[in-house]
């Protein structure tokens, strides 16, 4: 069972896990606030993408919402079948950094850039020793 989370101008497409709702309910009222803010945003900002929670996210993507206040759990949460969105958690800053996805260009994770880069560092490592071992034998 879940529940549509209410705006000013009537029901969004936005609805809550029971397990969302109880967080929620559970929270100071200005973290609660900040999260409602959060909550409210979802489908007109973008959220920062994420891993699902325990790997486990059946093909979807999964979307966070970190709020305003720095004391607040973060709003973690999907689309839903029926063209909303789902909130599924609210978690805490620490365990939202395990989920976090840190975004890199395609080119940073390929293989060849990798490869590239440790040509790069092997060389410099090269030269570097190269050169002290000239300076030893000077001495």
């Amino acid at each position: 069972m879940t529940a549509t989370v209410p705006t000013d101008s009537g029901p969004s497409n936005v609805r809550m896990t029971p397990a969302a709702i109880d967080a929620l309910h559970k929270l100071a009222r200005p973290q609660a606030e900040s999260v409602a803010r959060a909550i409210a945003s979802i489908g007109q900002v973008p959220g920062n993408p994420v891993e699902a929670p325990n790997g486990n996210g059946n093909g979807r993507q999964y979307l966070a919402i970190v709020p305003d206040d720095g004391m607040a759990p973060v709003v973690m949460y999907r689309e839903s079948e029926d063209n909303g969105y789902l909130v599924t958690a609210l978690v805490d800053r620490d365990t939202y950094q395990t989920y976090e996805i840190t975004e890199q260009p395609g080119f940073l994770r390929s293989t060849t850039f990798r490869t590239a880069v440790g040509a790069v560092a092997a060389a410099a490592l090269g030269i570097i020793l190269g050169s002290r071992a000239g300076r030893s034998s000077l001495t």
